[in-house]
């Protein structure tokens, strides 16, 4: 068994209990399988009031060299350009990924946070949801 760190950034208001409920969705949709013991270790603030980065650990057997990847989604949002955090915000609400939003996240070298279905299809994590909805009623 290995000490493996999620890192995701969720709304401030996220309740230790649904932070700890989205990471391990994270886990599980990323189709890492057999870990134990998920923990919120830490959060710490990001450059918007209404999202902070949390810090998660959990065990994972060590021959398995699956990891999710740990990209800060703040530091996406600021390589994004006005018009694709609009498009992405308004595009959002829906869990599958339209090509608009898939474009976004390419452009913004932010295509490994998408999740692919056994069918094919690229789904947002709920991770991403969480965050996207935080701001988008911090610009209401």
């Amino acid at each position: 068994m290995g000490l493996r760190q999620l890192l995701l950034d969720l709304p401030t208001a996220c309740s230790r209990q649904e932070a700890l409920y989205t990471a391990a969705a994270d886990l599980h949709d990323r189709g890492l399988r057999g870990w134990r013991n998920l923990e919120l270790r830490t959060t710490d603030p990001t450059s918007t009031a209404s999202i902070r980065r949390f810090t998660f650990t959990y065990w994972h057997p060590a021959t398995v060299p699956a990891a999710p990847p740990n990209l800060s989604y703040h530091v996406l949002w600021e390589r994004m350009d006005q018009p694709a955090r609009t498009a992405l915000l308004r595009l959002a609400p829906a869990t599958v990924v339209t090509a608009q939003i898939e474009n976004a996240l390419t452009r913004a070298d932010a295509h490994d946070v998408l999740i692919r279905d056994p069918d094919g299809r690229y789904h947002l994590p709920r991770s991403l949801r969480l965050f996207l909805r935080a701001l988008a009623d911090e610009y209401r």
